[in-house]
């Protein structure tokens, strides 16, 4: 059989990023561009604005400084923290002397970091505050080649004995004693675009997270590939939110801003990063699905409060966004109604969000709905699918005026200096391979690194997909995740879970049936703010998560929620029966990954008694679930579930 190779289009480049490694680019920024603004922070409610000048040398500083504790090339330095400008610093500074830097999830636990700073021989580590230094030296053993812990944040460390903890205004300090910023310029001409700049850890969603080795050029061709489909223009703002520790943060928040240049944003803290994306009004955003399920669930959360009058126009504003985003509207919708429901409610939605301004924001990490697409859309907010993954980078992406959301969009250009373009087929399996500029390699596991394959054989992604006619991805499932029943029907688990994700009330679903089992059931996690923000308007009583998951209304608008989703599907591959889980899944109890994917083997056999009953027909279960805390202890949750099945609640 004759295999259908499609190709990405060729595109032009305004910068060369050939034979380019990330800080030789700041170099050329801090050049070309040196008034510029390159980054704002937000600190006590105030915005501060640092030049690309100021950043260059403020990086020189760091690389002198950390070389000063010790840092040499090819080691690895770790970082633990928020996203806060320092972090980027760091991360440029380690860079330009030829170090490695790995990136590790704030929330990660001690086991989880040990873990990464053992594995991929960290010899020095950046903590943000007294919580990530704890974490730290809880796991020195399994870190033994730690020499020194750089904290950013000193309160609470002041009586800490450990001689290898050092605060970062001490580096500044002893650079001033190493060297000069000729030596600093020395190390950054001397770095190669094939050098590794990063180890990214994959999501572990089977096991240990594997360490994917990122060199210059790969990350630097990632942001070229983004900049050529979706039109990204210089001087555009851009938030850092998403943990750098994120491979697609190495793309969207370090090498973009370089290769652009745009300007990286970092919010006052977490909590606050909402209202902080109102006053940025950022051009371009990357967000995961499960961030963009928040987003839509905070905008019905205040629906939910609005008067009825203003929810059913509110509805129809949204109906006429949907209508103008289809182009399915006429001369008269289109000039009149959208213009009104555009004025009354969806540039209110749009200011809510803070993407007022927004030209290219996506979604990535995983699969988001086609219902909450057009939603967005509906309110007027470009949204686009992106696919791709730590070892092959951004793949594919809707370009500006891409109306299809059940695809993944078209192939991306690749930089012209650095690479063919992105070719891709689908093979016998089903699966997509592709011919792309790759990561180098797994650390330490060189068996994981063959059985991806290679550019000449055709990378294996492990993802089924298809290939429409306008040559755009349509993913199906992880190969490994699709599934058949008893009776030997094939169905897509994370089809039906991103759909059912798309309900407001429900936060998380596992989708359960293989061929030992004649029909689907589910696992519900629903979104305790919003159900709880239902229960008050109907005065529903309760007390606890677990009381307020079991409630009958509660059930009811989760099997509505199935039965919608259920008619997306053939038969036999639609969910029987669920069971709300009577606690919210959680990392810290391995039931997620730190990028909130859903760990199902570990899933599976936590709720198995629960599982086993649902497919027995029961009513109800008896159950008792350990819950782990982040600081390891343990306590045990004794609850009654109930066990629903779709047509009928008992």
């Amino acid at each position: 059989m004759t295999r259908h190779v499609f190709r990405a289009e060729l595109a032009a480049t305004n910068r060369k990023a050939e034979g380019r490694t990330l800080p030789q680019l700041l170099c050329d920024n801090a050049r070309d561009f040196a008034a510029a603004p390159a980054l704002k922070s937000k600190r006590a409610g105030i915005w501060r604005a640092q030049t690309w000048r100021w950043v260059y040398a403020e990086v020189r500083l760091l690389a002198r400084g950390l070389a000063a504790l010790g840092l040499r090339r090819s080691e690895v330095l770790a970082l633990i923290s928020e996203n806060v400008e320092e972090l980027f610093l760091l991360e440029l500074a380690a860079q330009s002397i030829g170090a490695i830097t790995v990136n590790i999830y704030s929330d990660a636990s001690a086991d989880e970091l040990g873990y990464a700073l053992g594995h991929s021989g960290a010899v020095m580590v950046v903590g943000e505050d007294q919580e990530q230094v704890d974490k730290i030296l809880a796991c020195v053993e399994a870190a033994p080649n730690i020499r020194r812990i750089v904290y950013l944040e000193g309160r609470g460390l002041w009586n800490y004995a450990d001689e290898r903890l050092v605060v970062l205004k001490e580096i500044r300090a002893r650079a001033n004693t190493f060297h000069d910023d000729a030596w600093v310029d020395a190390e950054i001409a001397h770095g190669r675009a094939q050098d590794v700049a990063v180890y990214c850890y994959t999501s572990g969603t089977t096991g240990r997270p594997k360490a994917a080795m990122l060199s210059h050029a790969f990350i630097l061709d990632n942001a070229h590939r983004l900049m050529g489909a979706l039109k990204i223009k210089p001087g555009g703002n851009y938030l850092s939110y998403i943990s750098p520790a994120w491979a697609a943060e190495q793309f969207f928040g370090v090498a973009l801003p370089l290769l652009a240049p745009l300007v990286v944003h970092f919010a006052e803290k977490p909590e606050t990063v909402q209202r902080d994306l109102r006053e940025i009004g950022p051009e371009f955003l990357m967000f995961t699905p499960r961030q963009w399920e928040m987003q839509a669930s905070n905008v019905e959360v205040r629906m939910m409060d609005a008067g009825a009058w203003r929810r059913k126009l509110y509805r129809w504003a949204v109906e006429r966004g949907r209508r103008h985003a289809k182009g399915e509207d006429n001369w008269f919708g289109h000039a009149v109604m959208h213009f009104l429901a555009d004025r009354l409610v969806l540039s209110g939605v749009r200011n809510l969000l803070g993407l007022t301004r927004a030209s290219a924001v996506l979604s990535g990490g995983s699969g988001l709905s086609a219902e909450l697409f057009e939603r967005f859309r509906a309110f007027g907010i470009p949204l686009g699918n992106l696919y791709g993954s730590t070892e092959v980078g951004l793949i594919s992406t809707h370009k500006p005026g891409s109306r299809n959301p059940h695809t993944m969009g078209a192939l991306m250009p690749s930089d012209p200096t650095l690479s063919e373009p992105i070719e891709g087929w689908v093979d016998g399996d089903g699966q997509l391979r592709l011919r792309v500029l790759a990561f180098d390699g797994y650390l330490r596991d060189a068996e994981s690194t063959r059985a991806m394959g290679c550019r000449e054989q055709g990378y294996s992604t492990g993802d089924a997909v298809r290939v429409n006619d306008a040559g755009e991805l349509i993913f199906l499932d992880r190969l490994k995740d699709l599934r058949k029943l008893k009776g030997g029907h094939s169905y897509p688990p994370q089809f039906i879970e991103n759909h059912l994700r798309a309900s407001p009330m429900i936060r998380d679903a596992i989708v359960i049936g293989d061929e030992t089992r004649d029909r689907v059931v589910a696992l519900v996690n629903i979104d305790a703010q919003i159900a709880g923000r239902f229960a008050e308007l109907h005065n529903l009583a309760y007390g606890t998560f677990p009381e307020l998951s079991q409630l009958g209304a509660i059930r009811q608008q989760v099997a509505d929620a199935i039965a919608s989703v259920n008619r997306l599907v053939d038969a036999p591959a639609r969910v029987a029966a669920f069971a709300n889980l009577p606690k919210e899944l959680d990392a810290d109890e391995a039931e997620l990954t730190r990028s909130r994917k859903l760990r199902r083997e570990q899933i599976h056999e936590r709720y198995a008694e629960m599982i086993d009953a649902l497919y027995r027909g029961e009513d109800s279960l008896q159950t008792e679930i350990e819950v782990r805390y982040q600081d390891g202890t343990r306590s045990a949750l004794r609850t009654t579930v109930a066990l629903n099945r779709v047509d009928h609640l008992p």
